[in-house]
C-alpha cells in the first residue's frame, strides 16, 4: 500500500489598506521565499507553521509534497505581479503533483493584494478546484487573520495562534497538521463554523500571556476543546487596520461532524469579546510627556512604542516623529532608534565612516510625520547586505536582511538606517549592528505588543501619540468601506454577531 501524500505550503503576508507600502518578491524573498524541496531543507528547524507541520508529518511516515512556502511581513498590498507569481507557482506544483490525500497551508488571514481584497479565499477555491471536495484542506492562520466566508467554504480546518506575541507558530503548525492527519485516516470529520463580532481593536491589551482581557476568552477556547465540544478553538482579534466590509473580531470552531457546536462555541467566544471590548482600548502619551517622564525616573530603559509605526503591521518604518521628540526634549540622553531609510544609507555609505554629514533622515514614506528630520550626524557604522536571526516568535530562526545599513549618532542618540524594513520581535537588530540598546536610557520600538515581552523589566513603558497608518486610535481613522456601526466607532449599539 502506498503511503499517503500530503502538499504543504505558505503564503502569509498581512495587508493594511490604510500604508502606502507596497510589497514585492524582493520584501518576500528578504524574509524567506523557498520552492519545492528547499523548503523542508531551509524551514524544518525554524519556528515556523511549517516547521512544526513538517515535524509531524515526517513523524507520521507520509509523504510531504512541498510546493512554496514564503512570508512577505506586513505593508499595504502586495504587487500584483508578485502575488499571480507565488499564487500561480503554488497552483501549478500541486497540480504536477498528482493526486494527494490532504493539503495543509499556513496562511495569515489578511493577504491582500492590488486589485485582490481577500487573497487567501482566491487561493483556497483554486486548490479546492484542482484536488475535488473528497480531499481535506487544513489552514494555520495568524491571529490577527481576517477570516472569510471564501476561506471556511473551502478549508475543513482552520485554526489560529494561541499566543500573542506569536511565539506558538510552530506549535500552530503542528496542530493543525495533526488535525488533517486524523482526518485523512477516517478519525474526525471536522467541519468550521465562524461569527464575527462588529468590533476591531488595538492590539496593546491583546496580550495572550497573563490576567489581561484575553484571559477568559483563552479559558472558554481551551475549556471547549478540553471537554470534546470542539476539536479547536481559535480566536481572530483580527488585524485592525483594514478597511473592507467583513472586518471585524472572529472566532472559529472546529468540531467533529457537529456544525451546531461549532457555531455555538464561535458564538460564546464572540461574545465574551463584545463585552469585555472597553477593556482592549489604550490610554496614550504625547512623545514629548512620556520623554519628560522617563526623564524623571533614575534608570532604563525607558521602552517609547511608537506603535503608529510598526512594520509589523504594515507601516513603513521610516517615522522620525519619536527621533525630533528625543532631540527636542532628551538630547543628552541616550537613546536607540530603528528608522527605515535607504536614502540615507547610500549618502552614509558615500560619506564614509567617522565623518559627518546633513542627513534627512526618515519621513520620506511616513508623510504623517511632516517632513525628513535634518539633522547633524557622525557615521560610526556601516553595514553592506546586513542581516539578523530571529531569537523567538513567529519567524524564530529564521535570517533576515534589512540590506546595507548605516549606524548613525546624534550625541548619544544611536539611530539604525536600515535600507530593508523589518518584522521586529526584539533587539536583534540593534545587535546585529554593535547597538546594546538595553543599555540606553531610551529605546525606541515600532511594535504594538512584542516590546512588553522582550524588555520586561524595563523601568518604564509609554505608548505613544504618533500619527502613521498603525495607529491604536483606531476612531480616529477616516473609515470608508468598513461595515458600521463598529466599535469603537460607536458604542451603545445592539450588536449582530455575523455567522458563517
Amino acid at each position: 500500500m502506498s503511503r499517503p501524500r500530503v502538499a504543504l505550503g505558505a503564503l502569509l503576508f498581512e495587508g493594511n489598506t490604510l500604508s502606502p507600502v507596497v510589497t514585492g518578491r524582493a520584501d518576500f524573498a528578504s524574509k524567506y521565499l523557498e520552492s519545492g524541496d528547499a523548503i523542508p531543507a531551509k524551514l524544518a528547524a525554524t519556528n515556523t507553521e511549517v516547521g512544526g507541520a513538517l515535524e509531524v508529518f515526517r513523524s507520521a511516515d507520509v509523504d510531504i509534497v512541498p510546493l512554496i512556502a514564503t512570508h512577505g511581513g506586513a505593508g499595504g498590498r502586495v504587487a500584483a505581479k508578485a502575488y499571480v507569481e507565488f499564487r500561480d507557482e503554488l497552483l501549478e506544483r500541486l497540480k504536477a503533483a498528482g493526486k494527494v490525500d490532504g493539503i495543509y497551508l499556513a496562511l495569515h488571514g489578511a493577504f491582500i493584494a492590488e486589485g485582490i481584497d481577500d487573497a487567501e479565499g482566491e487561493i483556497l477555491a483554486a486548490v479546492r478546484a484542482i484536488v475535488g471536495h473528497e480531499v481535506p484542506i487544513a489552514v494555520s492562520c495568524d491571529l490577527h487573520g481576517h477570516i472569510t466566508p471564501e476561506m471556511t467554504r473551502h478549508a475543513q480546518i482552520l485554526v489560529g495562534y494561541r499566543e500573542y506575541p506569536h511565539d506558538d507558530t510552530r506549535e500552530t503548525g503542528a496542530r493543525c497538521a495533526g488535525l488533517l492527519l486524523r482526518t485523512m485516516k477516517g478519525q474526525i470529520r471536522p467541519v468550521s463554523r465562524f461569527r464575527r463580532a462588529p468590533m476591531i481593536l488595538p492590539a496593546q491589551r491583546q496580550r495572550t500571556k497573563g490576567d489581561g482581557p484575553m484571559r477568559e476568552i483563552i479559558d472558554l477556547a481551551r475549556a471547549r476543546e478540553a471537554d470534546g465540544t470542539v476539536l479547536a478553538a481559535s480566536y481572530f482579534c483580527v488585524q485592525p487596520w483594514l478597511d473592507l466590509p467583513g472586518v471585524g473580531v472572529t472566532a472559529v470552531a472546529v468540531a467533529d461532524g457537529d456544525a451546531e457546536a461549532a457555531d455555538r462555541v464561535a458564538g460564546e467566544m464572540v461574545r465574551m469579546h463584545w463585552a469585555k471590548r472597553r477593556e482592549f482600548l489604550v490610554p496614550t502619551e504625547k512623545p514629548a510627556d512620556a520623554i519628560a517622564k522617563g526623564r524623571a525616573l533614575a534608570s532604563g530603559p525607558v521602552i517609547l512604542a511608537d506603535a503608529a509605526d510598526c512594520v509589523g503591521g504594515g507601516a513603513s518604518g521610516d517615522s522620525s516623529v519619536v527621533l525630533r521628540a528625543l532631540l527636542e526634549h532628551a538630547p543628552d540622553l541616550s537613546a536607540a532608534i530603528h528608522i527605515v531609510d535607504p536614502e540615507t544609507v547610500i549618502e552614509a555609505k558615500r560619506v564614509g565612516v567617522g565623518k559627518r554629514f546633513r542627513a534627512k533622515l526618515g519621513n520620506h514614506t511616513a508623510k504623517l510625520g511632516g517632513p525628513p528630520l535634518q539633522a547633524e550626524v557622525l557615521v560610526e557604522r556601516v553595514e553592506p547586505n546586513a542581516s539578523f536571526r530571529y531569537s523567538g516568535g513567529l519567524m524564530g530562526g529564521v535570517e533576515a536582511r534589512i540590506g546595507d545599513a548605516a549606524v548613525l549618532a546624534i550625541g548619544p542618540i544611536k539611530v539604525l538606517c536600515a535600507s530593508l524594513s523589518s518584522y521586529e520581535y526584539a533587539d536583534e537588530p540593534f545587535l546585529a549592528l554593535g547597538i546594546e540598546a538595553r543599555k540606553m536610557k531610551f529605546v525606541v520600538v515600532k511594535n504594538p505588543m512584542n516590546y512588553q515581552q522582550a524588555y520586561a523589566g524595563a523601568a518604564a513603558m509609554f505608548v505613544l501619540d504618533t500619527p502613521g497608518p498603525t495607529t491604536c486610535n483606531l476612531a480616529s481613522v477616516g473609515w470608508k468601506r468598513l461595515d458600521r456601526p463598529c466599535f469603537p466607532m460607536e458604542d451603545g449599539f445592539d450588536p449582530v454577531f455575523q455567522a458563517g
